[in-house]
């Protein structure tokens, strides 16, 4: 008699043990992504997005002082890691023109890293080319003011070499205001790079934007002049980030005309890379800037392959 009371209870209690562990149970959170057609998309998203900063810096291969500027740009991601983006511009007929200098072992320095969109940065922001290394992160004045001195137009944001780490650090913690992801697709028969950029607003933002993509290459083995070296021509010097050319134009195109928060708009770009460039040292940089200050709001790379 004992025996069938306690395997009653038995029954009894399995049930309930087994709903106090179910309702205990907890279940991963899952966000419901409202899919259309057509962009841009509008997702529900808590986003992790970071604030990533660029630092552009104003080089050549004849300049005997910008492999002081490298090593505070290579300096600088070590610290911030991939919060930074680099893009060096080799600008101007002083230091960037392929030509042995005097001195310079024959037929040195007869590469040619220029581009029209490098011309055409330093043009706009009075860039002194007899001045370089020079340098500007996030376009941005480090003043503080948003509408550019209708003199000085855009002057103050380009930096000595000297001012570029307290400028990183002025806006590299600040929360991100957008974020961008890059899809890159490469056709080794072809050449040709696809890239899928998405913008996201992640909060209301005065102004308008545009989205500027642009194609990099690391790790080129070329002449350079080192003022600080013995000999000052080095062979087998590594130019990183140089910049090779864009994939809308130096200026970019509008993101949108009233971008939405929590709205993805994508824009697709291809490019078919030089015979001489290095796919697997080749990388898209994507920014967004407010178009009127031309200050950076949000950067992001993705290697080509």
């Amino acid at each position: 008699m004992s025996n069938k009371r306690n395997l009653s209870i038995s029954f009894l209690i399995l049930p309930l043990l087994w709903f106090i562990f179910s309702c205990d149970k907890i279940e991963p959170p899952f966000t419901t992504i409202n899919e259309t057609i057509n962009n841009p998309d509008t997702v529900d998203t808590t986003s992790g997005a970071i604030r990533k900063v660029l630092l552009e810096d104003f080089t050549g291969h004849k300049c005997g002082y910008c492999p002081q500027a490298a090593t505070i740009a290579q300096q600088l991601i070590a610290i911030n890691g991939e919060r930074l983006v680099v893009m060096s511009l080799h600008v101007g007929e002083t230091f960037a023109t392929p030509e042995t200098p005097s001195g310079a072992p024959f037929g040195s320095f007869l590469e040619d890293f220029r581009t029209t969109v490098g011309d055409e940065i330093e043009a706009f922001y009075n860039v002194d080319d007899q001045g370089l290394p020079k340098g500007m992160v996030n376009r941005r004045d480090p003043s503080g003011d948003l509408v550019p001195d209708p003199i000085e137009q855009y002057d103050n944001c380009v930096l000595p070499r000297a001012d570029w780490e307290a400028a990183v650090q002025a806006v590299i913690d600040l929360p991100a205001d957008i974020d961008i992801s890059i899809t890159n697709t490469y056709d080794t028969a072809s050449r040709i790079v696809s890239a899928s950029v998405e913008t996201e607003f992640l909060n209301n933002l005065s102004g308008t934007y545009n989205v500027a993509v642009y194609l990099t290459e690391d790790s080129i083995i070329s002449w350079q002049k080192d003022q600080t070296a013995n000999p000052q021509y080095i062979e087998d010097y590594v130019q990183r980030h140089v910049l090779r050319g864009s994939l809308n134009g130096t200026w970019g195109e509008l993101v949108d005309p009233a971008p939405v928060v929590n709205t993805l708009y994508t824009k697709s770009y291809n490019l078919m890379l030089d015979n001489t460039w290095d796919e697997n040292h080749c990388s898209i940089v994507a920014f967004v800037y407010e178009t009127t200050s031309k200050e950076v709001v949000q950067v992001e790379e993705a290697h080509v392959k």
